[in-house]
Parts: structure tokens; sequence; C-alpha cells
């Protein structure tokens, strides 16, 4: 990890069924863009570099990453859900944040071969 990169959080987010009993993505997504703000953030498909938290007591979770102004927000933002969607969070490990930076290069392609963060696509 570089040194001027910002700490990440990493959520554990509760998710909401569809009609055929899949993740609804669509509601995620603004739900994320409500907590968060829009391109605050980017998720998974599920846990890929560790596993769910223990607080998840077998509910159905995604990761979701996101820097720490906009996490911090987006707890706060949860506060008023009943029941509230974010179950834990933490900050990630340097390793962690490589692997969601690759992640995030496999998402979209940005010139350059650089990877960015959604939220940095702005300044990059």
């Amino acid at each position: 990890m570089a040194p001027d990169e910002l700490p990440l959080r990493c959520l554990a987010v509760r998710v909401v069924p569809d009609a055929n009993g899949e993740i609804d993505r669509s509601e995620l997504q603004v739900l994320l863009n409500h907590l968060a703000g829009e391109d605050q953030w980017i998720t998974a498909d599920q846990w890929l570099f560790i596993d769910p938290p223990l607080e998840a007591a077998g509910e159905v979770t995604l990761p979701v990453v996101m820097p720490v102004d906009a996490a911090i927000r987006a707890v706060l933002n949860d506060l008023t859900n009943e029941p509230p969607r974010i179950i834990t969070d933490y900050q990630t490990t340097p390793a962690e944040t490589r692997r969601w930076r690759w992640l995030a290069s496999q998402i979209q392609a940005y010139a350059g071969g650089k990877s960015h963060f959604p939220w940095e696509s702005a300044i990059a």
C-alpha cells in the first residue's frame, strides 16, 4: 500500500432478497448510495478475502468497502434503519486493500492500466 493510501473500512451489510430469492442488487445500490454517497463504495458478490463476520450470525451479508469518511456517514445514516443494515465494520489491512484495488480494476478498466476506486476517479 502506498504511504499516502487512505484507510478503508469494510462493512458487513445485510442484503435483501428479490422476488426470486437472489440478492436484490438494485436495492443494495440505492441503499449504499443513500447511506454513503454515490461512487463512495464498492462491493463484491461474496466474501472473497475474509470469512463473513461472526456478528452476522448466519444472515446473508456482503462486504462493502469505502473510505473512512464515507463509512462514518454510512454507519450514522444507518442508525435510522429498522433493523440496521450494517452489522459491523473494520479497517482493512494493507493486503486486503490491494485485493480490493485489484477487484476495482476488474470491475472497470481505466486508461493507463491504473486501478482506481470509484471515489478516486474524479481525482485520477
